[in-house]
């Protein structure tokens, strides 16, 4: 059983991840006050996490993903003021996300829960991690709405809540995050629309609302308007309309719309192509096509006019020399039969 250098008084790091290492943490943990760096990752360590971990005021990282332990987060983590990242996914701890009241100092950069069994719902006080650009929180058991000011952690770039019974709506706050580059909110309970403020998102790269099931509406459009995105999955909701032919959209395939029944739009395989039913949507493709169609039907007609009034004018022209020409052969003709008069009457008078 491993039990640990907790007597080391300048102890800065301890590396001991990937290795086969069994036993808890021992409680007196929180005696390596200088501790900065502590990683006992990919481990088979087992039990709580001492609360006194919360004495390392001077932890930058905490690395203990991939180990078999148990119980609730301890609150003190979140109140040491150095901390940068925490990294606590593939394990069994269980309970609440941060603290449901109380103010939290750190200043997180990271933080990572995924593969756990954490329960309860997102605290409205996690808009406290102002610094916060890595949330990892999938595969858990948290419910409730995503909160309604979560555009508030205005630092964030990757964002993955999926695989967590949450429900409610998608905050339209969420496109108050300008920095957000991937976001996957895949198998929720998740219902109503995608907010067109998703739109604003001008860095958003990757974007997953797959097997919520209702989502509704045709805000496909609104997504189009992303200049960076290079993936899109909202396959398996309720969506309806027309798949837009630009964008993310144009390089997309079937898997990223499959299961909703409403899409249409031809340049997805096997995508049904969109019927028109709409009246006004018929007469403004009808009155499209008439200001396409005019213009060349009116020029082409003035150029076969021109055409032909050149054509008849230069027949005419041609007319007129011929007409001419007569009279002269006449006159030629009737000058030298006069000649040969006048010459056969000399011939005779001779």
């Amino acid at each position: 059983m491993w039990r640990g250098p907790w007597y080391v008084p300048e102890l800065r790091v301890l590396n001991l991840g990937n290795n086969s290492l069994t036993g808890i943490i021992p409680p007196y943990v929180g005696n390596a006050t200088k501790l900065m760096n502590f990683d006992l990752s990919e481990n088979r360590v087992s039990g709580n996490i001492p609360k006194g971990i919360g004495n390392l005021s001077q932890l930058t990282e905490l690395y203990l993903y991939n180990n078999q332990l148990t119980g609730f987060i301890p609150t003190t983590l979140f109140n040491i003021s150095s901390l940068l990242a925490i990294f606590l996914g593939i394990n069994r701890l269980s309970g609440p996300l941060l603290v449901d009241e109380g103010n939290i100092v750190s200043n997180f950069n990271f933080l990572s829960i995924s593969y756990n069994q954490i329960s309860g719902c997102i605290p409205s006080n996690i808009c406290q991690l102002t610094e916060l650009n890595f949330l990892s929180i999938y595969f858990n058991n948290i419910t409730g709405d995503i909160p309604k000011n979560i555009g508030c952690l205005s630092n964030l770039e990757k964002f993955y809540i999926g695989e967590n019974p949450i429900k409610g709506t998608i905050p339209t706050s969420l496109g108050n995050i300008s920095t957000l580059q991937y976001l996957y909110c895949g198998n929720n309970r998740i219902v109503g629309q995608i907010p067109p403020e998703l739109g604003k998102i001008s860095n958003l790269r990757e974007l997953s609302f797959v097997h919520n099931y209702n989502l509704i509406g045709q805000n496909s459009h609104t997504l189009k308007a992303i200049k960076c995105i290079v993936s899109i999955n909202v396959s398996f909701n309720d969506l309806e309309g027309e798949i837009p032919s630009g964008g993310v959209f144009a390089y997309s395939t079937l898997q990223s719309f499959l299961g909703n029944k409403g899409l249409c739009g031809m340049h997805i395989l096997e995508i049904p192509a969109c019927a028109i039913t709409n009246p006004g949507k018929q007469s403004k493709i009808k009155e499209g096509l008439l200001e396409i169609v005019t213009p060349v039907v009116t020029s082409s007609f003035l150029i076969f006019l021109l055409a032909t009034i050149w054509i008849m004018k230069r027949q005419k022209k041609g007319k007129s020399k011929d007409v001419e020409k007569v009279p002269e052969i006449r006159t030629h003709q009737l000058v030298a039969m006069g000649v040969l008069r006048i010459g056969c009457i000399e011939k005779s008078s001779t």
